[in-house]
C-alpha cells in the first residue's frame, strides 16, 4: 500500500469507499499522503458505494431549507451491529449510487465498471503511453463481486494484479494462471472448493457454473494477469508489478505491440529500467541512434540517469543528438529560473570569468527573438554567444546544464561521456561552490557543496590514475584549456574553486616544482642557487645542474645562463634581495639621513619606489579586477600611496609642520613595507601555514573587538556619566569612554573611581586646561559618586574583559590554529601555487634593472596603438591547438578509473550481503 502511494502522484484509486477491510487501509495511506505532500501531489482516492448499504445515510441528506453546496456532519460508528457499512472519511471523493433499494450490495458495480472503462479509453494527445490513460486493477481476496469486476476489467483489456496468499477468489485465480493446456471446468471447481468452501457450498449448480465461466474467461487472457505473493509484496515488488502489468497490456495490444517508442516511454515514465533492459533492449532488435532521440530527451528532462546510460549503451550518439535546437530547448524551457537567477547573482558577486561565460551561454540559449518574416509567418531567431564553441562542445554544454540544476547522478553519466574529464570535474566543482554561496536555501546549498566535493574527488582520483601511468601526459592535462570552460585550465579552475585537495596531490606539486625551478634541476640545493646570484661564473662550471643538456657545446654557457636567470626561483631570490636592500635603505634614510632637502640616498629611495609602482601597475594590467582580491597587493598599493603622500608633505620643507608630517607618514609607511616582507615566508613549508594562521586570527580579532566594543562603550559611557557632569571636549570624552576602558583590559586600574584616593591636582574644574574634568562634588566638596556602584562596576568590567572575553579570544585562536594545523601540508601546498604563479609571470630581469623593460613595453604598446590596430584572432582553443592525443589518452585512463570505482562498489555490496547473511545465520 505504501508503495502504491509513492508511485501514485497524479494517480486515481477507485475503491468501494467504505471503512472496512482493504478500503479502510487505503484511506489511511491516502490520509498520510495528504499530510506529507503538497496539494499538487496528493493521491486521489474515489470511493463508489451503494446508497442503500451506507450506515447513518440520513445525515447526508440536504435539508429542505438549504440550497446549493452544503457540508454534511457524518458520524462513523465502528461499533455498529447492522449489516450496513460506514463511509471512509479519508477518501478524497465519494460517489453514492442509488437505485431505490436498501440493503442490496454491489448495485454500484455497473457504474464503477463503466466509469473505469470510460477513463481508460480517454485519449490524451501529449501522453507518453500511446495516448490512453493507464489503468490497472488490484485484487486482494474478494468474492463474487470481485470476480465479476475482474472479468469485466479483463474484457475491457485492463490489466489485473492478483495477490496470491490473500485468500478467496484471488488465490483461485493465482493458482490457475500458470496452468498449461486447456483448463477443465473440474479443475476450476476444485480450486473454488479449496479456497471458498463455504461460499461454493451455498451456491446452486447454475451459479457455480457462472463462477466457473467467469474464471475461464479471465484466464483466456493470461497476459493481462500479474501474480505477486503476499509474503513478497514489498515496496519494490508492488511497484514492479504495476509497471509490468501495464507494460504487458500495452505491448500485447494489437495496435501498440509494435510501438517500441510508446512502450519505452511507458517504462521511462515509471522508471522501470530492468523491464526496459529485459523486454525491449534485447539482441533481437538493432537500435539506431535516431530511434532513441525522443526518449533520450524525455530521460534528460525527467532526470533518469540509468535510462540515459542504457540509451548510450544501445547506440545513441550523444554528440549527434545534442543539436543546437535540443540544447536551446533544454536551456530555455527546461531550466530552472531560480538557478538562472542564482547564476546571475554569483556572476555579479564574484566577477569571475567562468561564471560570466556560463551565464552568457545560458542567457543566449534562453533569449529567443520572434520576428515576422516576409510571408507573415513567425520564426524564431536564436542568438548564441559563439555558435562554433557550442557546436564543438555540446557535451560540455549538456554537462553544465545538468550540473547547474544539481542533477547529481545524471551529471555523472554525462561527465563520463565528455572529453577533458579532469577539466570538466574541476569546472563543475567551481560552478557548484559558487552557486552554493548565493543560495538562500541551506539544504540546497549543502547539496551543491556535497556534489562539488564529489567532483573534486573525481578530479583528484582521475588525475592520480593518469599521473601513475604517464607523468608527462598528465602534466599536459594541467595546462589544457577549453573554451567551453571559459578558456580556463585545470589549475586555474582548481584554485578558483579552492580545491585544495587537487592542488596538494603529488602530481600537481611536482609540476609546480618544475615550474618553480624552471630548467634548474630540482636536486640542486637552494644555497647553491643563491650563491650563484653573487658568483655568476659558478653557473657554467657545473656547480649547479640543469634538467636539459645542450646539444651544441658552443651554446652551452649561453643556455645555462639563460636557464638560470629565467627560473622563477631565481627571480624570487632577486626580488627578496632587492626588497631587503630597499628596507635597509629606507630605514637608514629615516633614522640617519632625513635632511631638509632630499639627499642622494633619499632620491635613490624614490627611484626604487617608482620601480615598485611600475611593477604593481603591470600586475594590475595583467590581472584586472583580480588584482585587489589579494591582500598583499592591497598592502603594496597602500604602501606606495602613503609613500607618495609622504613625498608631497616632505618636499614642502619651508613649512616645518608639513616637513615633519611627511617624516611621520614615511615612518608609518615603513611599517606597511616591512609587514609586506611576511609574504616572502609563504615559500617556507614551516612558516607558510603560520602566515595563514595569522590571517585567519585577524578575522577572529575583528569579531572579538566587536564584542569587546560593546562592553567597552557600555562601561565607558556609564562611568563617565556617573563621575562627571557635562564634558564638552570631544578628545577627553574619547579618552574617558574608549581609551581608558581599553587600557583597563591590559590591567591598568582606573584611579578616579575611589573617592578616598582621588587627586584633584590632576584634573580641572573649568575645563579649559589640558586636563580631564574633575568629578562632580557634593555640598561638602567631596566626590559625589557612590563608591558602592563605581568600584563593583569596574570589577565586573575587568572580570568580563580580562577573563571571559580574553579567554574567548584564546579559544578562538586555538580553534583556528587547530583547524589549519590539521591540514597544514595541504594549506601550504595550495598557497604555494600563488607564489609560483606570481613569480612565473614576472619579468626575468632583476630589480632595479627591470625599469628598462617596463619603458620598452610602454613604448612598444604606444607604437602599436598609433601605427596600427591590433587584430584579435578568434579563439581556436580545442581545435587547432587541442592535444587530441592527450585527451584520447585521458579517456582511456578515465575508463580504467571507472572500472576501478565500479569494482570497489561491487566489492562493498558483496561484503554487505555477506555481513547481513552472517547476522541472519
Amino acid at each position: 500500500e505504501r508503495k502504491i502511494d509513492d508511485q501514485g502522484i497524479w494517480a486515481w484509486i477507485f475503491t468501494g469507499g467504505t471503512h472496512y477491510g482493504l478500503m479502510k487501509y487505503i484511506g489511511e495511506v491516502v490520509r498520510d499522503n495528504t499530510i506529507s505532500r503538497s496539494s499538487e501531489e496528493n493521491v486521489v482516492a474515489i470511493g463508489i458505494a451503494a446508497w442503500g448499504m451506507i450506515s447513518n445515510r440520513d445525515s447526508l441528506i440536504r435539508s429542505s431549507d438549504t440550497e446549493g453546496y452544503y457540508s454534511a456532519h457524518y458520524i462513523m460508528d465502528d461499533l455498529k451491529r447492522d449489516p450496513l457499512y460506514c463511509l471512509d472519511n479519508n477518501h478524497t471523493h465519494l460517489l453514492l449510487v442509488d437505485n431505490g433499494t436498501h440493503g442490496y450490495p454491489a448495485i454500484e458495480a455497473k457504474l464503477r465498471t463503466q466509469l473505469e472503462k470510460y477513463i481508460s479509453e480517454r485519449v490524451i494527445p501529449d501522453s507518453n503511453y500511446g495516448g490512453k490513460i493507464p489503468i490497472v486493477c488490484f485484487t486482494q481476496g474478494g468474492g463474487k463481486e470481485t470476480l465479476k469486476a475482474i472479468n469485466v476489467a479483463i474484457k475491457s483489456k485492463i490489466p489485473c494484479i492478483v495477490v496470491e496468499g490473500s485468500g478467496l477468489i484471488a488465490d483461485v485465480i493465482a493458482s490457475l494462471v500458470e496452468a498449461e493446456g486447456t483448463l477443465a471446468s473440474s479443475s476450476v471447481k476444485e480450486r473454488l472448493l479449496r479456497y471458498l468452501p463455504h461460499t461454493i457450498s451455498r451456491l446452486t449448480e447454475e451459479e457455480t457454473e457462472s463462477w466457473i465461466r467467469w474464471i475461464k474467461e479471465i484466464l483466456e487472457n493470461p497476459h493481462l494477469l500479474t501474480v505477486i505473493k503476499i509474503e513478497e509484496a514489498g515496496d519494490e515488488i508492488v511497484s514492479n508489478a504495476i509497471s509490468f502489468a501495464l507494460y504487458k497490456a500495452f505491448s500485447t495490444n494489437e495496435q501498440d505491440k509494435d510501438n517500441w517508442n510508446g512502450q519505452l516511454q511507458l517504462l521511462l515514465e515509471w522508471n522501470q529500467l530492468d523491464l526496459a533492459s529485459d523486454e525491449i533492449f534485447t539482441n533481437d532488435r538493432r537500435w539506431e541512434s535516431a530511434d532513441l532521440q525522443d526518449v533520450m530527451f524525455i530521460a534528460l528532462i525527467k532526470d533518469r540517469p540509468k535510462f540515459v546510460r542504457l540509451f548510450l549503451e544501445n547506440g545513441l550518439n550523444l554528440r549527434k543528438f545534442l543539436s543546437k535546437e535540443v540544447l536551446t530547448e533544454l536551456f530555455s524551457n527546461n531550466f530552472s529560473s531560480l538557478v538562472f537567477k542564482n547564476l546571475q547573482i554569483a556572476k555579479n558577486s564574484y566577477n569571475d570569468a567562468l561564471l560570466t561565460f556560463v551565464w552568457k551561454m545560458v542567457e543566449d540559449f534562453r533569449r529567443s527573438i520572434k520576428k515576422e518574416d516576409k510571408n507573415g509567418k513567425d520564426e524564431t531567431e536564436i542568438r548564441l554567444l559563439d555558435e562554433s564553441s557550442i557546436t564543438r562542445h555540446p557535451l560540455q554544454a549538456l554537462f553544465i546544464w545538468s550540473v547547474l540544476q544539481n542533477k547529481k547522478e545524471l551529471s555523472k553519466v554525462i561527465w563520463e561521456q565528455t572529453r577533458g574529464c579532469t577539466l570538466a570535474a574541476l569546472g563543475a566543482s567551481k560552478l557548484l561552490k559558487s552557486l552554493a554561496k548565493v543560495k538562500n536555501d541551506i539544504n540546497a546549498a549543502g547539496e551543491s557543496e556535497e556534489l562539488a566535493n564529489e567532483y573534486e574527488t573525481r578530479a583528484v582520483e582521475l588525475f592520480s590514475e593518469c599521473y601513475s601511468s604517464d607523468e608527462e601526459l598528465a602534466e599536459q592535462l594541467l595546462t589544457y584549456s577549453c573554451e567551453a570552460w571559459g578558456g580556463s585550465n585545470c589549475l586555474e579552475l582548481a584554485v578558483e574553486a579552492k580545491d585544495q585537495q587537487f592542488i596538494a596531490q603529488p602530481g600537481v606539486q611536482n609540476f609546480l616544482s618544475k615550474q618553480w625551478y624552471g630548467e634548474i634541476s630540482r636536486d640542486t640545493k637552494n644555497w647553491k642557487i643563491i650563491l650563484c646570484l653573487f658568483l655568476f661564473p659558478l653557473i657554467g662550471c657545473g656547480f649547479i645542474s640543469f634538467r636539459k643538456k645542450p646539444v651544441e657545446r658552443s651554446k652551452k654557457l649561453l643556455l645555462y645562463y639563460a636557464s638560470f636567470f629565467t627560473s622563477p626561483f631565481v627571480v624570487f631570490s632577486w626580488n627578496v634581495i632587492f626588497y631587503i636592500v630597499f628596507l635597509l635603505l629606507f630605514a637608514y634614510v629615516l633614522l640617519m639621513d632625513f635632511q631638509k632637502e632630499p639627499t642622494m640616498l633619499e632620491l635613490i629611495l624614490y627611484v626604487l619606489v617608482f620601480i615598485l609602482l611600475c611593477d604593481e601597475v603591470r600586475q594590475w594590467y595583467m590581472n584586472g579586477n583580480k588584482y585587489f582580491s589579494d591582500l598583499w597587493n592591497i598592502m603594496d598599493t597602500l604602501g606606495i600611496f602613503y609613500f607618495i603622500t609622504g613625498i608631497i608633505f616632505r618636499l614642502r620643507s619651508s613649512n616645518e609642520n608639513s616637513w615633519y608630517s611627511g617624516r611621520v607618514i614615511f615612518c608609518l609607511d615603513y611599517i606597511i613595507f616591512t609587514l609586506r616582507l611576511i609574504h616572502i615566508f609563504t615559500v617556507s613549508r614551516n612558516l607558510g601555514p603560520k602566515i595563514i594562521m595569522l590571517q585567519r586570527m585577524m578575522i577572529d580579532v575583528f569579531f572579538f573587538l566587536f564584542l569587546f566594543g560593546v562592553w567597552m562603550v557600555a562601561f565607558g559611557v556609564a562611568r563617565q556619566g556617573i563621575l562627571r557632569k557635562n564634558e564638552y571636549r570631544w578628545e577627553w570624552i574619547f579618552r574617558s569612554v574608549i581609551y581608558e576602558p581599553y587600557l583597563a583590559m591590559f590591567g591598568q586600574y582606573p584611579d578616579d573611581i575611589d573617592g578616598t584616593t582621588y587627586n584633584f591636582d590632576r584634573c580641572t574644574f573649568s575645563g579649559n586646561e589640558s586636563k580631564p574634568l574633575c568629578v562632580e562634588l557634593d555640598a561638602n566638596n567631596h566626590p559625589r559618586f557612590p563608591e558602592w556602584i563605581t568600584i563593583p562596576l569596574v570589577c565586573i568590567y575587568m572580570l568580563s574583559t580580562n577573563i571571559l572575553l580574553v579567554n574567548l579570544l584564546v579559544a578562538m585562536f586555538g580553534y583556528t590554529v587547530g583547524s589549519v594545523q590539521e591540514n597544514n601540508d595541504q594549506v601550504w601546498k595550495f598557497q604555494r601555487y600563488f607564489l609560483v604563479q606570481e613569480y612565473g609571470s614576472r619579468l626575468t630581469i632583476p630589480f632595479p634593472f627591470v625599469i628598462f623593460a617596463y619603458i620598452y613595453m610602454v613604448m612598444k604598446k604606444c607604437f602599436k596603438c598609433c601605427c596600427k590596430k591590433e587584430c584579435k584572432e578568434p579563439s581556436i582553443c580545442c581545435s587547432k591547438y587541442e592535444d587530441n592525443e592527450t585527451l584520447a589518452w585521458e579517456a582511456v585512463m578515465k575508463e580504467n578509473y571507472l572500472v576501478k570505482i565500479n569494482s570497489k562498489a561491487n566489492d562493498s555490496s558483496e561484503e554487505y550481503v555477506c555481513f547481513v547473511s552472517l547476522l541472519d545465520s
